[in-house]
């Protein structure tokens, strides 16, 4: 793991909504309980100067009811010029370099997603549903 993955790209970042995708789901199933499944998938692309990191967060309701919410944001960072030749970068599982060491890219988006949930999931009259903005660490 490269622990001070942060050293390896410039201070400059830049954030982008991907998507939004919402299903509202109008089945009445009789069920008195509900669990709500949240899944995060990290993926990250990159060339000679740049990494493009997507995070994207999926809720989907079992049994399948109310609604499934999928947000993606992403990042595009640039490589710090000075150090970048230090590693095959092609060769790196960068995702999971990002998971556990990309905090200072990764915080951003989470609470960019967990915003655009909360705001999404309010818009019918209910308590939104917030949750916590990091990714689980395996």
């Amino acid at each position: 793991m490269i622990t001070n993955l942060a050293d390896y790209f410039l201070p400059e970042q830049e954030f982008y909504l991907q998507s939004i995708v919402y299903d509202r789901i109008e089945n009445t199933i009789d069920s008195k309980h509900h669990t709500l499944n949240c899944l995060d998938n990290i993926s990250v692309d990159t060339n000679d100067e740049t990494v493009k990191i997507t995070v994207t967060r999926t809720l989907k309701f079992e049994p399948k009811e109310l609604f499934s919410l999928t947000v993606s944001f992403g990042a595009i960072l640039k490589f710090n010029p000075q150090n970048k030749s230090e590693y095959k970068w092609r060769e790196i599982n960068l995702a999971e370099e990002f998971r556990y060491n990309g905090d200072f890219v990764i915080g951003n988006l989470m609470q960019r997603i967990t915003l655009q949930i909360a705001q999404i999931t309010s818009s019918f009259g209910q308590t939104p549903i917030i949750l916590p903005p990091n990714i689980s660490k395996k």
